[in-house]
């Protein structure tokens, strides 16, 4: 598909649900990715981001709070989401959200300004967070700064 095809594509699924997910695969020293396309439409809302979880876990995710915040939800970085969800997420912001290419590709304006962007980090099943467990996480790559409160300052392992 050419750059245009895909951009109508994107597009396309953006009319017709209001937003779009683009999946990127994991490489050899990264893991998949998965990020909105159009949460910006509502508001100015940030982009969502998660790294790490399979397509058929993040998908759904990025989905319900996309349908929260397209009802007026506004989410920000720092709050924690955990209720009925499989693992507890924190947001923290996206420190380069030029990697969400298509959402800059298409909301960018025509200065280029750079789309926002939020990371939902998940915490294991035991509920510690990337920044809490000892070495580097090589199951999601955190695009942007640990909390405050974590005592790491940046952790983009990516």
């Amino acid at each position: 598909m050419t750059d245009a095809e895909i951009r109508a594509h994107w597009v396309g699924l953006i009319k017709e649900h209001g937003w779009a997910i683009c999946t990127v695969g994991a490489g050899p020293a990264s893991p998949p990715m998965a990020y909105t396309i159009g949460l910006t439409r509502y508001h100015g809302h940030p982009e969502l981001v998660i790294s790490g979880l399979a397509v058929r876990d993040a998908t759904p995710v990025l989905n319900d709070l996309g349908v929260e915040i397209r009802d007026g939800r506004r989410l920000s970085a720092g709050e924690v989401i955990g209720a009925g969800r499989p693992h507890p997420y924190q947001l923290i912001e996206v420190w380069s959200p030029r990697r969400l290419i298509w959402a800059q590709e298409i909301y960018g304006g025509p200065d280029r300004r750079v789309v926002p962007a939020l990371q939902l980090v998940w915490a294991d099943h035991d509920g510690r967070w990337p920044w809490l467990r000892p070495g580097r996480d090589r199951y999601q790559h955190l695009l942007g700064p640990a909390p405050a409160d974590s005592g790491e300052g940046w952790v983009d392992i990516a």
